[in-house]
């Protein structure tokens, strides 16, 4: 019975093949953009289900009390001491990554950025399939043991076993010989626990102990600069171990420790984890949602599109199906005739569609911000949801005329009665509105984001924005201060100062001081990390007092800079001179952005440091780059010629933390195209069916002295009137949305007038210029050849 349905329907097809066409274009654009966020939501959703233990595994992350923040740094000790107290935890570890982890392979280093420190439970704990070596057990107990990554290690080893041989490591510039104990197969690419390789965790120790000039970060509760993983039993209960961690914290922290403990599953690490600072990979429920959306928005707009050629052509069709009724065709059989003939049609621009969808990839996973790779777990999920997905859009865009179709009566077919009519026109006409509204809403939505970017590109943020090159040091930086004396040679060098961390800031440091009138109060002051020079660099103006200089030789460990806010934060009054905490506050900075607009300005210490320059500024005369950028790199060469030389502009920062926004604006353009060209699609169609439908009229008109020009108006004036109608509407349900898409601003920008009026001029001229091309030809109709029509 199927095999005759789509038999039927492809002989449809064929026979309508203006039909057929029309939809499969409308069709093959809304898959191939459905199939591509569906591609996007697969991968987001199945992070971390390559983890077999993935119900029993979680993180445990650190709520700090007084700055209400929740962080998944945790102490070295914590890992180990939840295994002795808590019998519900199986295994436990803690993991760090390895800054400037290099291999030697002959005379060249190779970085690995993804080198981690951690202990041999990790392959309890997560799903890491051995290619390599005995047994998963005590791999990495010995401190120079490595287990390597599959591709690294067909790197060091092609085509060998590499399980006992020495590779010799740089940890903090120092070579350290390691001994292979194994190797793990590479880990796919959606999972958050990711590495290239596996060495003890105490190498992270070291560091640690030399940076706070400490001897106990092993047994330290205060050092949390850890991830700690966990394994809990089957029949565990994670709310209750969250019950336990007040007492735990109690006996080994303080009696009042101001932080709390508690564990995130595995499953919520990725998509959950926006309120945990410095989390590692993570994606964005609001993503999935929005572009679920956005498909499903494509999805309706061609399925209406259906809906209305579908009844466009169904007069053409009515004696037909009069006809099969006549000899004993049931409505149940009509219906899923029509039915099939829609699902033939989206079945068969599956494969067109595909293709559609994988040569666009590239270029939508820049705009999604991540990489769309085919992963090969996640196959057979593709494959039945993309087959799902498109019957559901052939039975979606079927339904309708299905129905329709199936209820013609045979009398009512030979009188005619049923094929037109002021009703049907009512309700292709609410069709073409709903899909101008999507339109007209994704044009305009994509006007404002991209005004709010604009606004956040160049908006004066209180320091120079412009012609100021960032020159990353890295740690441990040994040659810094003969560096930035010689960059200060250049006479195309305004000003150089050292940071810790550039503005726009990307994260954060914190400490909490009592306001000073009302001492029970604690303020949350954000601080910056800096050197000499680095305030005047970036153009930051003081208010009142000095800026920091060598002439003071306490500026460097006891003297502070405020910002106006932090004044207002904490109430003091006549700043200058007064403590705050250890440091004399010695002038006030204008208030500046210390992160991005998403964040109003915070109030904010500056200190001075020279163990933590990580950045250089370099003010620059304006149009010197070119000049500035050779000189700087041979300063580099000199300083460093072991380290590789990396910078960037203030302008490409600038655009990086807002890309989010820059890649959104585009999004919403292109599948706002893609909604206009399927919405056209469907308005042109649904145009030359009417316009053969009314070729009689047209025919009567014309012998009664109507011009050809009053003819195509009147085709025109009726769509202008559905554009007007849509582009008013589509004005509500973009503020509703904008409006909630503007308060993730601090500052933001208020919708003006104009956006919505030239939505409805590029509306207005997409459907006028679509409905012309029919129009005009209707015109030019032979009144004689149009009265015999029909």
């Amino acid at each position: 019975m199927f095999r005759n349905y789509f038999r039927t329907a492809i002989r449809f097809i064929k026979r309508n093949k203006a039909f057929a066409g029309i939809n499969a274009l409308g069709l093959s654009i809304a898959l191939a953009a459905s199939f591509i966020i569906l591609l996007y939501v697969i991968n987001e959703l199945s992070y971390n289900h390559m983890h077999k233990n993935r119900k029993h595994v979680y993180r445990v992350v650190n709520y700090y009390e007084d700055f209400k923040m929740t962080m998944s740094g945790t102490p070295y000790v914590l890992a180990s001491t939840l295994k002795e107290e808590f019998p519900q935890v199986e295994k436990a570890v803690r993991a760090r990554r390895i800054l400037g982890f290099r291999i030697k392979l002959k005379d060249d280093l190779i970085d690995l950025p993804g080198a981690v420190a951690t202990d041999s439970e990790v392959f309890d704990i997560f799903t890491l399939p051995l290619v390599y070596g005995p047994s998963h057990e005590n791999l990495l107990e010995d401190r120079n043991s490595i287990v390597l990554s599959q591709s690294i290690s067909q790197r060091l080893f092609p085509g060998q076993d590499p399980v006992g041989k020495e590779i010799t490591g740089m940890v903090d510039n120092e070579e350290h010989l390691f001994v292979v104990r194994g190797v793990f197969r590479d880990i796919p690419q959606n999972s958050t626990f990711i590495a290239q390789c596996l060495v003890n965790s105490k190498w992270t120790l070291e560091p640690i102990n030399k940076t706070f000039k400490i001897s106990n970060a092993e047994s330290d509760w205060t050092m949390d600069f850890w991830t700690t993983w966990v394994r809990l039993s089957g029949n565990s209960d994670p709310a209750a171990i969250n019950g336990q961690f007040k007492a735990f914290e109690t006996k080994h922290i303080s009696e009042d420790p101001h932080k709390l403990y508690s564990l995130q599953t595995l499953s919520d690490v990725y998509l959950r984890s926006e309120n945990v600072a410095n989390s590692g990979i993570q994606g964005s429920l609001k993503n999935i949602r929005l572009f679920s959306g956005i498909a499903f928005l494509i999805i309706i707009v061609a399925t209406i599109n259906y809906i209305i050629l579908s009844t466009a052509v169904s007069t053409g069709r009515s004696k037909e199906i009069g006809i099969r009724k006549t000899f004993g065709a049931g409505n149940k059989t009509i219906r899923d005739q029509i039915l099939s003939e829609s699902v033939a049609l989206s079945m068969t621009v599956l494969p067109v569609s595909l293709i559609f969808a994988w040569f666009s990839m590239p270029y939508a996973g820049r705009l999604f911000q991540t990489r769309l790779n085919i992963i090969n777990a996640n196959i057979p999920l593709y494959i039945c949801a993309y087959l799902v997905l498109a019957i559901v859009i052939g039975l979606a865009s079927g339904i309708y005329a299905s129905g329709y179709l199936s209820r013609l009566r045979v009398i009512d077919v030979l009188k005619n009665t049923n094929i037109s009519g002021k009703s049907r026109y009512f309700f292709r006409s609410v069709l073409i509105v709903a899909e101008l509204i999507i339109f007209c809403t994704f044009v305009s939505a994509a006007m404002i984001i991209r005004s709010q970017y604009r606004f956040a590109v160049n908006k004066d943020p209180g320091y120079f924005n412009r012609d100021i090159l960032l020159v990353d040091l890295g740690r441990d930086f040994k040659g810094y201060s003969s560096f930035i004396n010689s960059l200060r040679t250049s006479p195309n060098v305004i000003l150089a100062g050292g940071t810790m961390a550039s503005l726009p800031m990307q994260g954060s440091m914190s400490s909490m001081y009592p306001h000073f009138q009302e001492k029970e109060k604690l303020v949350n002051v954000e601080g910056m990390a800096i050197d000499f020079g680095f305030l005047g660099t970036m153009g930051i103006k003081l208010t009142e007092g000095r800026d920091f200089s060598p002439d003071f030789g306490s500026d460097l460990t006891q003297s502070c800079i405020l910002n106006e806010t932090a004044v207002r934060a904490l109430g003091i009054v006549d700043p200058v001179g007064k403590k705050l905490g250890s440091y004399t506050i010695i002038g006030i900075a204008k208030d500046f952005n210390l992160h991005s607009i998403h964040k109003g300005i915070p109030p904010i210490s500056v200190a001075m440091t020279d163990r933590y320059i990580q950045q250089v500024a370099v003010h620059y005369r304006k149009g010197t780059l070119s000049a500035v950028l050779p000189f700087i790199e041979s300063e580099w060469k000199k300083a460093a010629p072991d380290r590789p030389f990396s910078y960037t502009t203030i302008e490409d920062l600038t655009k990086d933390i807002y890309s989010s926004e820059r890649n959104l604006t585009s999004i919403v353009s292109i599948f706002g195209l893609f909604t206009l060209v399927i919405a056209a699609f469907g308005l042109f169609g649904l145009t030359l069916y009417v316009s053969r439908s009314r070729t009689r009229e047209i025919g009567v008109k014309k012998v009664f002295g109507s011009s050809g020009k009053r003819i195509i108006a009147s085709f025109l004036k009726e769509n202008l009137i559905l554009v007007t109608v849509a582009a008013v509407l589509s004005i509500p349900v973009t503020l509703y949305f904008m409006n909630g898409w503007l308060k993730n601003f601090a500052y933001r920008i208020s919708i003006s007038w104009w956006i919505f009026v030239t939505t409805f001029l590029l509306a207005a001229i997409v459907v006028l210029i679509t409905v012309f091309f029919h129009s005009y030809k209707a015109s030019r109709t032979d009144p004689v050849i149009a009265l015999k029509y029909e």
